[in-house]
């Protein structure tokens, strides 16, 4: 069986994260990828047996969500990468990274750890402002 690059880069991007135990992440968020894509940057949502990921690509930002059953995986949201104006995260109990997106509605997700999420937000700011990932 061979891997695709969007595999390849989902499985690195995700393994950023602490991660808790949902084999969808894995298995069935990359069905939701071109296997030609570049993953950058994914963070996981809250907790459960169906969780969201936010996954920031070369082209574009998703937030799919794991459904399980045949289909495996939803994209609930998504913006090309140059419809991308900013991001924004508020610790807190009802904590959220929220992506700005030129001409649509932003993109908001709860993630699962705020440690994550920070890191998350920090990446994705040094993203946009240099156009490459911080080292």
């Amino acid at each position: 069986m061979t891997t695709s690059r969007a595999s390849m880069s989902y499985a690195t991007a995700l393994n950023r994260n602490e991660l808790f135990s949902s084999p969808g992440l894995r298995r069935d968020v990359p069905k939701a990828l071109d296997p030609q894509e570049e993953v950058l940057l994914a963070v996981p949502g809250v907790a459960g047996d169906y969780p969201d990921v936010m996954i920031a690509t070369v082209r574009r930002l998703l937030v799919a969500k794991v459904t399980g059953g045949f289909t495996g995986v939803k994209i609930k949201k998504e913006a090309r990468a140059d419809r991308i104006t900013g991001i924004t995260y508020r610790p807190g109990i009802f904590s959220r990274v929220k992506i700005q997106v030129q001409g649509a509605r932003d993109i908001a997700m709860m993630p699962n750890r705020k440690a994550d999420a920070e890191r998350f937000a920090q990446a994705f700011e040094h993203l946009l402002r240099t156009g490459h990932l911080p080292d």
